[in-house]
């Protein structure tokens, strides 16, 4: 989301949020429950898996420090998650209620274009990473995950790099190989 300025609503997180602590493998969400809050993450790693019909639990996304994380289509429409929103490491998140966010919406014109033009931004994201999955090579995808949080590989395993990227565990290792080579 780097088209708008975000500082506002970071400054709203920090002032009006409730600062929440997530410990390692903690829930931010389950899967079909309802989720309640947006949060601004002042310092971890959240991992977004999604259980599928066969029982499989595929990576689908991450949010990261300075990132927002939240299962936006249950927040929303108050229906149940999409996802599964688990911290890979210890977690600082600052939280608000739906309630709060379109308080804070409603305040003036200039917020509700804000808030239009956030909700375009997650809307141009979501869509760059779902041409990013169909039409980039996954060293292209593993290098954009890397370029995002170039630490990253320390929090997590081989495996659940491969399972973002919807590869096997060895063409993450072939392409590991190929780019320290370069």
């Amino acid at each position: 989301m780097n088209n708008i300025d975000f500082s506002s609503l970071k400054k709203l997180f920090l002032e009006k949020g409730k600062s929440i602590e997530f410990k390692k493998k903690d829930y931010f969400v389950r899967q079909n429950e309802p989720c309640k809050y947006v949060g601004f993450v002042q310092s971890g790693i959240f991992r977004y898996t999604r259980i599928n019909n066969d029982g499989n639990e595929p990576i689908v996304g991450y949010s990261f420090t300075d990132n927002f994380v939240c299962d936006y289509p249950s927040l929303i429409k108050n229906s149940g998650a999409l996802t599964n929103i688990q911290a890979v490491t210890d977690c600082s998140v600052y939280i608000l209620s739906m309630k709060e966010l379109n308080d804070f919406w409603e305040t003036s014109m200039d917020t509700q274009r804000f808030g239009r033009l956030v909700a375009e931004e997650i809307f141009v994201e979501t869509y760059g990473r779902l041409l990013g999955f169909y039409c980039d090579t996954p060293e292209q995808r593993y290098i954009a995950l890397l370029e995002r949080n170039p630490d990253l590989l320390q929090y997590i395993t081989l495996k659940e790099i491969a399972s973002f990227l919807g590869v096997t565990p060895e063409t993450v290792s072939h392409i590991r190989r190929k780019l320290r080579q370069r």
